[in-house]
């Protein structure tokens, strides 16, 4: 089982690949809170993820402690803070994540996680979109998301992106 906070959600649905990478991979587990930010509102990619929650390709659980301790210690939001717990409570593989915060955080405990651009990156790798297909996602992306340019420049090298 893989953990995702929002934000990694939200890029995947706003570029359009978010069905492509929900079939390919395994199970994706959101806190609750998580669940609120990404269905939210009325946009686009805000109806594509309630979309793939009613229809179980994202699994909703309930975090069982509290996040106390994670708000008090770091600068990140409730949802970041409930995908920290859930990881915890679950043994999870990893937390997909673009938050700089819980990268941090991610960093500091050692816990293993992976961004969009990684995503991407994976997906061309395991032959599920083209090269053209994948540079044409990462670029969206960086477009999207607030990635240093060293980031982004070390994925694009990865599949020799133009």
């Amino acid at each position: 089982m893989i953990v995702s906070n929002a934000s990694t959600l939200i890029l995947l649905a706003k570029v359009g690949v978010i069905r492509k990478f929900l079939d390919e991979f395994e199970e994706i587990t959101i806190p609750k809170e998580v669940e609120k930010e990404i269905t939210a509102g009325n946009s686009f990619d805000s109806k594509i993820l309630k979309k793939e929650i009613e229809d179980n390709h994202i699994i909703v659980k309930a975090i069982r402690s509290t996040t106390e301790n994670v708000l008090k210690e770091f600068k990140m939001h409730e949802g970041e803070a409930e995908a920290f717990v859930l990881y915890n409570e679950c043994d999870a593989k990893a937390i997909l994540t673009d938050d700089g915060e819980l990268i941090k955080l991610c960093k500091l405990f050692e816990i293993p996680f992976i961004n969009a651009l990684a995503i991407i990156t994976r997906m061309f790798e395991k032959g599920i979109l083209t090269h053209t297909e994948t540079c044409e996602y990462l670029q969206k992306l960086n477009d999207y998301g607030r990635y240093s340019k060293k980031v982004y420049d070390f994925f694009k090298q990865e599949v020799n992106c133009p």
